[in-house]
């Protein structure tokens, strides 16, 4: 029987086979990564824009004025404590806007990932607080910020902590080849530009434009006089007691609201057809 020495080229390179499985599974994890800040990046377009040209929320009318805290819900009055100030609706449209073009750039990725797990800490809240629909979604959003945020939460931890050395984080690698890695470098923040003014021009389409006429009869009036009798009950009293009109046109169309001298509260819009001549429609609240 011949013994033969088994020479070291002749094993199986058993490290470059770990060395490409590592490199394989990275990959995939980062694409993984990817498809989910792209994700979270679109969504914060979407909503980012949809503050910044005051879709969402609206702006605060005088048609809105003759409507009591009791008759509306907490849903509504979040609606309008938001749609009272256009300051909070720019800022909070530019926080998610920003963070979705954080989001596309690699070395920027964790500032984009806090910056949207913070707003959608607050609309989570927000959501639970005023039973907004939609708890859902914002809670989704906030969780896949977290999951993109993973990769440098060690780094936070020892910033907050002050613990240990902070050393460069993770640089997200969708091409483990360098020169493909370059070409995709380049190629993908111009494609999420792209795909940031595609959206957003979409959504800003979504919303019609307005335009504000602050001549009469926008504003609220109330009856003084009325030639008509009064109900013998006061439940049964029709007469109007006050109406508020809006300023901002929508198509032509603006907010209205009247209210009867038995408290019902009618709500809808109104047409200006002439100089002095409007055309009103209305529907219980």
């Amino acid at each position: 029987m011949n013994d033969r020495a088994v020479s070291p080229t002749d094993a199986p390179d058993y490290s470059l086979e770990k060395q490409v499985a590592r490199t394989a599974a990275v990959t995939l994890g980062w694409w993984v990564h990817g498809m989910v800040r792209l994700l979270l990046a679109v969504a914060m377009v979407y909503y980012g824009v949809a503050k910044l040209v005051f879709g969402q929320f609206g702006v605060a009318d005088m048609g809105g004025a003759l409507i009591a805290q009791g008759e509306m819900s907490p849903m509504g009055v979040l609606w309008r404590m938001v749609a009272l100030s256009p300051l909070f609706q720019f800022l909070a449209g530019l926080a998610e806007l920003g963070a979705a073009l954080a989001l596309l750039w690699r070395r920027t990725v964790p500032l984009g990932a806090v910056l949207a797990g913070g707003s959608m800490a607050l609309v989570f809240v927000l959501n639970l607080g005023y039973d907004v629909p939609v708890k859902q979604i914002s809670l989704a959003l906030l969780i896949m910020s977290i999951l993109v945020l993973i990769p440098w939460m060690p780094r936070l931890a020892r910033a907050v902590l002050g613990h240990g050395e902070i050393r460069p984080g993770p640089v997200p690698t969708l091409m483990p080849w360098r020169p493909l890695a370059r070409v995709m470098n380049i190629l993908g923040p111009i494609a999420g530009l792209v795909l940031v003014g595609l959206i957003g021009w979409g959504v800003s389409a979504m919303y019609p434009e307005h335009s504000t006429d602050e001549t009469a009869p926008a504003g609220v009036w109330s009856v003084q006089e009325d030639a008509a009798s009064p109900a013998a009950q006061l439940s049964e009293d029709t007469r109007w007691s006050a109406i508020a009109f809006g300023e901002n046109e929508y198509d032509g169309h603006a907010v209205v609201q009247l209210r009867y001298a038995n408290g019902e509260l009618l709500t809808g819009s109104y047409q200006r057809t002439g100089e002095d001549t409007v055309e009103l429609s209305l529907r219980p609240l």
